[in-house]
């Protein structure tokens, strides 16, 4: 069997040096590399089923093993990200802001836990690549800094509307918080895990009914935090008493899920933020996104040639 996983990692590591790839983050690149074995499996069929590779093998068998290692390689690339956004470089300072109790080392254990549990999923996977690119990239950053800092909507929203009181350093830490939260409610998708991508929408009964569950498998993590995550998935449209952190949340994850850092524009075309806010202005009733913020952010954009 390891035999079999060093022919495997051998052939996927000779995929990976595919320039096409660059870019991508390493749950972004994961997702590419499945759909090409699904897309070129008559292709690859004679080669790997060969006596240098699997002799004999089903192609569901070589399937198999190519995702198991593939997983393992993504996964020492990502786990400690992961740990390292929610114990060292995320301060829950806003906790203190929000009247409410701060988490411990257990509770910050138990949501890394929460999310290693997501990776054992395919869906879980594809939901959590948008956080962890708009967190590497620093995307959310620069726009929600800008976005407080121009004292327009996006500003009257997150002080006035949802009050939040406190520095905007800390406003952003909350976001990275529920940009963590977000992708978990794949874990509880109607039909069972898994059988939803990141873009579902739910009906408030159903969002508050995730929030109870997931509020007793991350018992010391504030419910009011929780529950802002789990909205993200709710559409604004219909739920126009939506957190603006919710909203800010649901944009960035979409937006990131896909972007590929590092692109080339031609030119005299837009930038690439400029363009996908532009395209998500058309259809966010589709999506469920705040227009508003939509417009502002892709002001933004348009401002900075992002």
């Amino acid at each position: 069997m390891d035999n079999d996983k060093t022919k495997a990692l051998q052939f996927l590591k000779r995929l990976m040096q595919n320039p096409s790839l660059g870019g991508f983050s390493a749950l972004q690149r994961e997702d590419q590399l499945l759909q090409f074995f699904i897309i070129n499996e008559d292709k690859l069929k004679p080669t790997l089923t060969s006596p240098a590779y699997f002799n004999g093998w089903s192609w569901k068998d070589i399937y198999k093993i190519m995702t198991d290692t593939l997983y393992d390689i993504t996964n020492r690339e990502i786990l400690p990200q992961i740990e390292s956004e929610i114990f060292d470089r995320t301060s829950y300072a806003y906790i203190n802001f929000m009247k409410l109790p701060p988490p411990s080392d257990a509770v910050k254990r138990q949501l890394y836990d929460m999310l290693k549990k997501l990776l054992t999923i395919p869906a879980g996977r594809q939901s959590l690549a948008g956080t962890l690119t708009a967190l590497s990239s620093g995307i959310l950053k620069r726009y929600m800094m800008l976005g407080y800092e121009r004292q327009k909507y996006i500003n009257f929203e997150l002080t006035k509307v949802q009050r939040l009181r406190m520095p905007q350093e800390e406003i952003y830490n909350l976001l990275k918080t529920t940009m963590f939260i977000k992708p978990l409610t794949i874990l509880f998708a109607p039909g069972g895990p898994g059988t939803q991508r990141s873009n579902q929408n739910l009906s408030p009964v159903y969002a508050e009914k995730i929030t109870r569950q997931l509020s007793k498998l991350i018992p010391g993590l504030a419910e009011p935090i929780i529950r802002g995550g789990v909205n993200c998935v709710l559409p604004f449209q219909d739920n126009p008493k939506l957190e603006t952190t919710a909203r800010i949340i649901s944009i960035f994850s979409s937006r990131c899920s896909q972007m590929k850092e590092g692109m080339t524009i031609d030119r005299g075309a837009a930038a690439s933020d400029q363009s996908w806010f532009s395209v998500a202005r058309r259809n966010y009733k589709y999506y469920g996104y705040d227009f508003d913020m939509l417009t502002e952010f892709y002001n933004i954009s348009a401002e900075n040639g992002w």
